[in-house]
């Protein structure tokens, strides 16, 4: 029968035996753990159910126990260590403290637990723990042989990312409005700004808070993501302000803020404070141009980027107004008197036009009516509900939308749509989002490698690198701000229907000739209820 009280005499030839039984005993000597095997045949399971009752008891020399155990050695083997009553671990992180107390259940209960108490402090004492301690709650986590958290450390705070704000372009969208007493079409397609006028900004990143580990460490914080400011160092002025938490982009001169390519700048900008006319002469500007009032007859305006004419007037028997490669706005309408001609690459927005020639490659916007007047372009929009197309020849790509269409008078309207592809239109629309998404996941990509790097204390070869990297993040979100665009366009062409759409949503009259994707109709009767002509299929359909 197994006992755990060492005779006499054995203790007095060792420090002290732990557990004797006709098989074997286990000798302790300091804190290195003996075996003395006393019988042949014994087996190793059963010693193993043995140190069960023996926790403190860590096994380092398996192969020793096991030869031991085999060849029934009587001579001292030494098979492993005695481990303390409380074992101290910490995690990888530092950042929590454990506590494994070396005691069977059967122990654990009648042990004095302030005594164990203690011996967890005078171990974090020992080990340098002196950080995020609870006394109260280690007393109420104690478990035998499972480690229990005994401190835990503050975690860092990460820093909060760069935060960039830059000058906000609104969307061409018109306002039309009737206030009593005069229809109202606004629209601002020129951001002007001054020398010194604010265009953006970034909050810098923060450091972060750091933390302090349970060794009283601190632990560093993860600092936020610094963000590239894109814009034409050209035309915008970058200063970091005096507490450096914000670095602001200021326009270096008077223009027109833009986005070129998806890279902010400012335009060249000509402001014309009256008219164009004999004081002034022709204007033809490489940039943007504002007429405050208006452009006497036979004069012509012509620039490369978007002109805007703010004339409530607006606009008589003028030679041309062209933007080779931007839209054109005039606030006031257009009166033609049969000699007008209105150009631009982008989009026209307009009060009304009557009696001129508009060509456009992209949108042209009317507000109220258009009135013997010949149009091409990609859509022709009639906002208001009472708008009318009277007279002329339109032709459009995609669509033309009006109130009314014709007239009492029966005065010959022409409206042509010429038909687009809408399978090809969509599978390039699809294209454009997939560019965007492939774009956008490299621009974060791009993000991360450059916020490796600090402008400072690099080396050429890093200098190198960064720069490449700059150069890259710039090209991609030029390349962004251009599909945004595309796909804006494919949007409203997509929006109507068939593959082409005359719109009316109010009245077609009699005289109208409506010819879509070269299906001819010509209306034999008024219509006062909103409907769409429109071919699909190669079908002409109505609704």
């Amino acid at each position: 029968m197994a006992h755990y009280e060492p005779s006499s005499e054995v203790k007095i030839l060792f420090n002290d035996i732990i557990y004797t039984s006709e098989n074997v005993e286990i000798i302790l000597e300091e804190d290195q753990v003996y075996i003395k095997v006393l019988q042949k045949k014994y087996d190793l399971t059963a010693f193993q159910e043995i140190l069960k009752s023996f926790p403190r008891i860590k096994i380092t020399q398996f192969i020793a126990l096991k030869a031991a155990i085999t060849n029934a050695i009587e001579q001292l083997v030494n098979i492993g260590e005695y481990k303390p009553i409380i074992e101290l671990s910490s995690s990888n992180d530092q950042l929590k403290a454990y506590a494994t107390i070396n005691l069977t259940p059967e122990q654990f209960v009648v042990y004095d637990k302030k005594e164990l108490l203690e011996l967890i402090v005078i171990a974090c004492r020992d080990q340098g723990i002196i950080f995020g301690i609870d006394l109260q709650e280690v007393m109420s986590s104690m478990i035998p042989l499972d480690k229990f958290t005994i401190a835990k450390g503050m975690l860092p705070l990460p820093g909060d990312d760069a935060i960039i704000k830059l000058y906000e372009i609104d969307e061409l969208k018109p306002q039309v409005f009737d206030d009593g007493k005069v229809n109202h079409y606004e629209l601002n397609l020129i951001n002007k700004v001054e020398r010194g006028d604010w265009v953006g900004e970034r909050i810098e990143p923060t450091l972060g808070i750091p933390g302090k580990s349970v060794f009283g460490n601190a632990v560093p914080a993860l600092p936020g993501k610094q963000h590239k400011l894109v814009y034409d160092k050209k035309t915008i002025d970058e200063d970091l302000n005096e507490d450096e938490t914000k670095t602001i982009l200021t326009a270096k001169r008077v223009g027109a803020v833009v986005y070129e390519n998806g890279i902010l700048a400012i335009c060249n900008y000509l402001e014309i404070d009256g008219k164009v006319s004999f004081e002034t002469g022709n204007i033809d500007f490489d940039g943007h141009v504002e007429v405050k009032n208006s452009v006497e007859d036979n004069f012509s305006v012509k620039a490369n980027n978007n002109i805007q004419i703010m004339g409530k007037i607006g606009l008589g028997g003028i030679d041309t107004i062209e933007s080779r490669e931007g839209s054109i706005y005039i606030r006031g309408g257009i009166a033609g008197k049969n000699k007008a001609k209105i150009i631009c690459d982008g989009d026209l927005y307009t009060k009304f036009a009557a009696d001129c020639t508009i060509e456009c490659n992209g949108s042209v916007n009317i507000g109220y009516y258009a009135m013997n007047t010949n149009i091409k372009a990609k859509e022709v929009i009639l906002e208001s509900l009472n708008s009318k197309i009277i007279g002329g020849n339109i032709e459009a790509t995609v669509r033309v939308v009006s109130g009314e269409i014709g007239s009492r008078a029966d005065v010959p309207t022409h409206i042509t749509v010429l038909g687009f592809n809408r399978v090809a239109y969509k599978e390039e629309y699809d294209g454009i989002n997939t560019q965007i998404d492939t774009v956008k996941e490299q621009i974060v990509y791009l993000n991360q490698k450059l916020s490796i790097y600090s402008p400072n204390n690099l080396d050429a070869k890093q200098r190198h690198i960064l720069s490449e990297l700059e150069e890259a993040y710039d090209s991609l979100n030029k390349k962004l701000k251009t599909l945004y665009e595309k796909k804006k366009k494919y949007i409203s062409y997509l929006h109507c229907k068939g593959d082409g759409e005359v719109k009316i949503n109010k009245t077609v009259y009699t005289n109208v000739t409506i010819e879509i994707a070269k299906h001819l109709h010509v209306v034999s009767k008024v219509v006062s209820v909103p409907q769409s002509f429109y071919v699909i299929n190669n079908q002409f359909k109505t609704t």
